[in-house]
C-alpha cells in the first residue's frame, strides 16, 4: 500500500513537471512570436513614418529627373507698397531645356511670354507685336517664383534652409536670389505631401512681409505638349489670334518713382507730343543721376526681333529687359525706359519697381 502511494505521488510529480515544461516551452514560443511581431511592426511603422528633410529633397530631385515635362497654372500677386498686381500664370517645361512662362494681366489684357528653346531666350509681348531676344542663361541666373527647377535649386543651394512637416504639406524657407532686386530676401515654398508638387510660394522682404506670392491651381508632370509649343513664331501668332484687342492703357497720368537714391532729385520734366500720345521725359540729378521716359506703348508694325545684352527681370509682375545701364518695361499700357550711367543693377530695378505714384503737379 505504501509502495503504491509512493508510485502514485511520483507520477503526479512527473505529470506536473511535464505540464510545467510544456507551459514554459509555449511561453518561450509566444515570446519569440511577440518579438518577431514587434520587429515587423517597427519596420512597418518606420516605413509609414514622416520623411526627413533629406528624404523630401531626394524625392523632389528624383521627380524632376524622371519627368519628361510638366505643365502648371496659377495666380501670381505682387504687392508694391500696398499697390497690388495680379497675373494669371501658365508654365510649361520639356526636356532637355525648354521653358515657356505666360503672364497675363486680365485688367489691361497685357500678356507677356518668356520662352527658352534651342535658339535662345525670348520675351514676347504679342499685343504690341514686340519680341526681344536675350543673351542670357535664364532661368539659371536667378530665382523664379513659378519654376520647379528654380525652387528646388534654391532649396539645394541654401545650407541653412529651414524645413517644416505639417499635416498635408512640406514647407521650406530659403534665401531668395531675384536678379537685381535686393528687397526680396527670403522665400517660403510649400509642397503638397502626396504629390510633392508646389502649391504656394511666398517671397518676402527683410521684415518678413510677403511681397510676391504664387499660388498654383494645377501642376502635372509628364504632360503631352504639342509640336511647336516652344517655337517663338508659333507662340506669337497663337497668342495674337486668341487675345483679342491690344493692351489697355489704364493710367490716368504720368508716374513718378517713390524710391530715389539719397541726394537724387528731379531737375527737369518735359512733355513731347508724338503720334502715339504724350511722351514724358524726367531728368534726375545727383550722384546717382538717371533719365526716365514714359509714353503710351506702341504697336510694332514690323515685329522685328530686337537683341538685348542683358537679363529678363520681373518688374511688378511684368517682364522687363535689364542691361548694364538701362531697363525697359511695359506697365498698364505705358512703356517705360530708364537709363543711367551711375545706377547699379539693383538700383535700376528698385527705381523701376517704385514707378507706382502719380506725379504731383
Amino acid at each position: 500500500m505504501v509502495v503504491l502511494c509512493i508510485r502514485k505521488h511520483k507520477l503526479n510529480i512527473e505529470f506536473i513537471l511535464f505540464i510545467e515544461m510544456n507551459l514554459i516551452k509555449r511561453w518561450i514560443a509566444m515570446k519569440k512570436l511577440c518579438l518577431v511581431f514587434a520587429v515587423m511592426l517597427t519596420v512597418l511603422l518606420a516605413g509609414c513614418g514622416e520623411m526627413s528633410q533629406q528624404d523630401v529633397v531626394d524625392k523632389l530631385t528624383s521627380n524632376l529627373d524622371d519627368a519628361k515635362s510638366y505643365y502648371a497654372t496659377g495666380v501670381m500677386e505682387v504687392d508694391n507698397n500696398g499697390q497690388m498686381y495680379q497675373y494669371n500664370v501658365e508654365v510649361a517645361y520639356q526636356q532637355p531645356n525648354y521653358y515657356k512662362v505666360t503672364l497675363k494681366n486680365e485688367t489691361t489684357n497685357n500678356e507677356q511670354i518668356i520662352l527658352k528653346n534651342d535658339d535662345g531666350v525670348y520675351v514676347l509681348t504679342p499685343a504690341l507685336n514686340k519680341q526681344f531676344k536675350f543673351q542670357s542663361d535664364w532661368p539659371l541666373s536667378s530665382s523664379q517664383v513659378y519654376l520647379y527647377q528654380s525652387l528646388l535649386s534654391d532649396i539645394l543651394n541654401d545650407t541653412e534652409t529651414s524645413f517644416l512637416s505639417e499635416d498635408d504639406c512640406y514647407t521650406f524657407e530659403t534665401v531668395a536670389n531675384y536678379h537685381g532686386n535686393r528687397d526680396l530676401t527670403t522665400q517660403k515654398v510649400v509642397f503638397d505631401k502626396k504629390s510633392l508638387t508646389p502649391t504656394e510660394v511666398y517671397v518676402m522682404d527683410a521684415e518678413g512681409t510677403p511681397r510676391v506670392s504664387m499660388k498654383f491651381t494645377s501642376f502635372k508632370f509628364n504632360e503631352d505638349l504639342a509640336d511647336g509649343y516652344f517655337d517663338c513664331q508659333q507662340t506669337m501668332e497663337y497668342s495674337q489670334e486668341t487675345m483679342g484687342e491690344g493692351v489697355i492703357n489704364t493710367l490716368t497720368g504720368e508716374l513718378y518713382p517713390s524710391y530715389l537714391p539719397e541726394g537724387t532729385t528731379l531737375s527737369n520734366k518735359q512733355s513731347i507730343e508724338t503720334e502715339m500720345g504724350e511722351r514724358i521725359i524726367m531728368t534726375f540729378d545727383g550722384d546717382k543721376d538717371f533719365t526716365m521716359i514714359q509714353e503710351p506703348a506702341s504697336y510694332s508694325e514690323t515685329g522685328n526681333l530686337e537683341t538685348v545684352a542683358g537679363e529678363p527681370v520681373l518688374i511688378n509682375g511684368t517682364i522687363g529687359a535689364l542691361s548694364d545701364n538701362s531697363i525697359t518695361w511695359v506697365d498698364r499700357g505705358v512703356e517705360f525706359f530708364l537709363v543711367s550711367e551711375t545706377l547699379e543693377e539693383d538700383e535700376l530695378v528698385s527705381v523701376a519697381s517704385s514707378m507706382t505714384s502719380y506725379f504731383e503737379k
